[in-house]
């Protein structure tokens, strides 16, 4: 008689919001906006337009983007001006996104091993009772 092959356990995927895996996003749309836009997250969507005409220019009105910073509503308020500008911010910054990218890698990395039984401690003592097993987790 032919032997059965054995079913694989199912694992349930862990549910609830991942507290590391957040920062660790935050961490890097972080350094894309600081690098692509030339502002904070915060800046992107809540930044306000800040860009004036220059005041001694009679011609056709043209923005004066000194610090390269662009939010959202210069995106959409004159997309051509804000490409150009996140296009230059882009070749500015690109080695220094790419770095600060691995360096945030390594070091949530190393982070989470080393606080692994902290975090688990905290997660099974206070958020566990606290919250329940499914709302949080804290835990890598």
């Amino acid at each position: 008689m032919a032997r059965r092959r054995m079913k694989s356990k199912r694992r349930s995927r862990p549910r609830g919001f991942r507290v590391l895996a957040g920062l660790e996003a935050a961490a890097y749309a972080s350094i894309l906006s600081r690098g692509l836009m030339g502002t904070s997250i915060v800046g992107l969507f809540g930044g306000e337009d800040i860009r004036a005409p220059l005041a001694t220019y009679t011609g056709p009105i043209q923005y004066v983007n000194a610090d390269g910073a662009v939010t959202l509503t210069e995106l959409a308020s004159s997309p051509d001006l804000a490409l150009m500008a996140i296009m230059d911010n882009a070749r500015a910054n690109l080695i220094p996104m790419a770095m600060a990218s691995i360096a945030t890698g390594v070091s949530f990395r190393i982070a989470k091993s080393v606080l692994r039984r902290p975090l688990s401690s905290v997660q099974r003592n206070l958020i566990n009772p606290i919250l329940g097993k499914g709302l949080i987790r804290v835990t890598a």
